[in-house]
């Protein structure tokens, strides 16, 4: 495979809820825009009106309530949280504070984040600090841990927000290898070249076999060669593969330390993504 595979090298479908999850991301908040396609005139592009002062912030502090209490596990840092959720802007004059709805994820769908670790904003990550799984959550969001002065595109600038959340699943997700079938050659070792096929899926914890998108893949007919222990793959292949026999298959799940970390590696692999892969090793060298 050549050095640019976007699965392993440290060096494109886009995720189905790729938009949808990065929606909760601190770092990244979205900007209202408009293009304009002019017809006729000099060609010159339409101007974009300034967006309105942001609204001062409510005096509403950080708060939850339980709806419902879970019966599974309680979540703890590091692990792996599928939510369901819907968000309203907070409303004094509305019922429950439900104003404007800007956005609702359903269970059957749900998000995924890792719980603890600054991946999604401080009121969720604090929010969901003591849930259940199978737990109903509100979750009140004042401004600065929420999308603060600027907002985004479907949240204004200084908004309180409300949420009700629902803790589908949730899951520590280690590092692990798993023989799937033990092969009978040569054993690898760190500094051999190796030729390998493998298939990778970003780790969902309810898809079947936990097997969510496919990211990349490879066969024995075009296989992957590398050199073991070098740094030229993720931390995890680098560990995951030593030990294997020719012949042999293995299943490898590799949390984000050691893989792609925060950033991921868009437009596949969202970040803080725990990956799946399974592999064969054909050949040592």
């Amino acid at each position: 495979m050549a050095a640019g595979n976007a699965g392993l090298q440290t060096g494109t479908a886009r995720r189905r809820r790729a938009t949808r999850r990065r929606f909760f991301l601190p770092a990244i908040l979205f900007a209202a825009s408009v293009v304009g396609f002019g017809c006729g005139g000099d060609g010159a592009a339409p101007t974009t009106p300034e967006p309105p002062e942001p609204a001062p912030p409510l005096d509403v502090p950080f708060g939850f309530t339980d709806l419902e209490e879970g019966e599974g596990p309680e979540v703890e840092d590091g692990w792996l949280l599928a939510i369901a959720y819907t968000g309203w802007l907070y409303d004094d004059s509305a019922p429950d504070n439900k104003g404007s709805e800007f956005i609702s994820v359903a269970e059957e769908d749900p998000d995924s984040f890792r719980f603890g670790v600054g991946q999604v904003i401080p009121g969720i990550d604090r929010g969901v600090a003591g849930m259940r799984v199978g737990g109903r959550r509100r979750i009140v969001v004042p401004p600065d841990m929420g999308f603060g002065a600027q907002g985004n595109n479907l949240v204004p600038g200084n908004a309180t927000l409300v949420f009700e959340v629902v803790l589908v699943a949730g899951a520590e997700v280690p590092f692990e290898t798993i023989d799937l079938q033990v092969g009978s050659g040569e054993e690898a070792e760190n500094g051999d070249s190796l030729s390998m096929a493998y298939h990778g899926w970003v780790y969902d914890l309810l898809a079947p076999d936990n097997k969510g998108d496919t990211f990349d893949s490879t066969t024995a007919e075009n296989p992957f060669d590398f050199t073991l222990g070098v740094g030229a793959v993720i931390v995890g292949w680098d560990l995951g593969i030593v030990g294997m026999r020719v012949g042999g298959r293995r299943r490898i799940v590799i949390p984000h330390e050691l893989a792609y970390g925060a950033a991921g590696r868009q437009p596949r692999i969202p970040p803080y993504a725990t990956l799946l892969f399974e592999v064969e090793l054909l050949a040592v060298e």
